[in-house]
């Protein structure tokens, strides 16, 4: 067994650990930090201020900032009329890593495409899951995309409050209908370990393991 160990991944507003998981399964080793207590994260954990916390001795970074600015809930009927109550970091959080140089991934909802022109953008079916879940993502290093893929005919949506077996989201390739339960939604999203608000708050790991794989392959070659 080798003895080499394994890159380290900073993971910032990490949340559950949906991204955390697909870092690991591709070899590195994370540390999360959120502004929020993770007692579900499946990694080390600090609670802290991912906007100040230090970025230095890591081998790459990972970055999720609040979505609810761009995300397409947040933008329509009653809430398009509420003041947003989460901050706008997008474009502090992707200078502040272009400013420190490390290889990077920034990820996002769909709607943030105006901050990130040059991201990629994943969706579920790209990896066979039971979700549509498109996520943009914007990195300083080259990353190849899975091709296109449908949405999910009988996917699932993966929002919401409580499973309940609503049906949420209505698209014109399909319906996509609340988990009947946490297990249901956990299968569909590969998180077993997280609760009803961190699996539908979360990437897939499925997504972070496929740009992990090719960090990991970056950071051996730049060795």
């Amino acid at each position: 067994m080798s003895s080499t160990p394994r890159p380290r991944l900073l993971d910032l507003f990490c949340g559950a650990g949906g991204a955390a998981m697909g870092y690991h399964r591709a070899g590195f080793d994370v540390t999360g930090v959120d502004i929020n207590p993770q007692p579900h994260y499946p990694f080390e954990f600090h609670q802290g201020d991912a906007m100040t916390w230090p970025l230095d001795g890591f081998d790459a970074i990972h970055a999720s900032p609040p979505c609810q600015q761009y995300s397409a809930m947040g933008n329509r009927g009653r809430a398009a009329r509420k003041p947003c109550l989460f901050p706008d970091l997008l474009a502090a959080v992707i200078d502040r890593l272009d400013e420190h140089g490390a290889p990077y991934v920034v990820e996002n909802v769909s709607g943030a495409r105006r901050l990130m022109p040059n991201a990629f953008q994943l969706t579920g079916g790209m990896f066979g899951l039971n979700v549509h879940r498109p996520r943009l993502f914007a990195s300083n290093m080259l990353i190849f995309v899975p091709p296109s893929a449908r949405p999910p005919a009988d996917g699932l949506g993966v929002y919401g409050r409580a499973p309940d077996g609503r049906r949420l989201w209505n698209r014109t390739k399909g319906i996509y209908r609340a988990p009947r339960n946490l297990a249901e939604g956990q299968d569909a999203m590969g998180m077993d370990w997280a609760d009803w608000h961190g699996t539908k708050e979360a990437i897939p790991p499925a997504y972070t393991e496929h740009i992990g794989a090719q960090l990991l392959d970056h950071l051996r070659a730049v060795a």
